[in-house]
């Protein structure tokens, strides 16, 4: 299988007003363009949980999800 898709994880540090900073984690699609990888699509704040984003990031990567449908998987695996 040829790989076009790699989803990595990436670390946030955001600030909710009241509540102040947290470290959260998403997830960033790359896609092989003009032999560089590109960022295609990124869903900031998936998780405070670093390796239910690390799971679903392994996942997407070797199933090569299309990058449109990123939000749906992230979706049905927070729920």
């Amino acid at each position: 299988m040829r790989i076009v898709y790699i989803y990595r994880v990436v670390r946030q540090q955001l600030s909710i007003p009241g509540t102040g900073c947290y470290t959260t984690f998403g997830i960033a699609a790359l896609q092989l363009l003009a032999g560089h990888w590109q960022k295609v699509r990124f869903i900031a704040d998936v998780s405070l949980n670093q390796q239910l984003v690390e799971t679903l990031a392994a996942a997407c990567t070797t199933c090569q999800l299309d990058p449109r449908q990123l939000a749906d998987v992230v979706e049905d695996a927070i729920v």
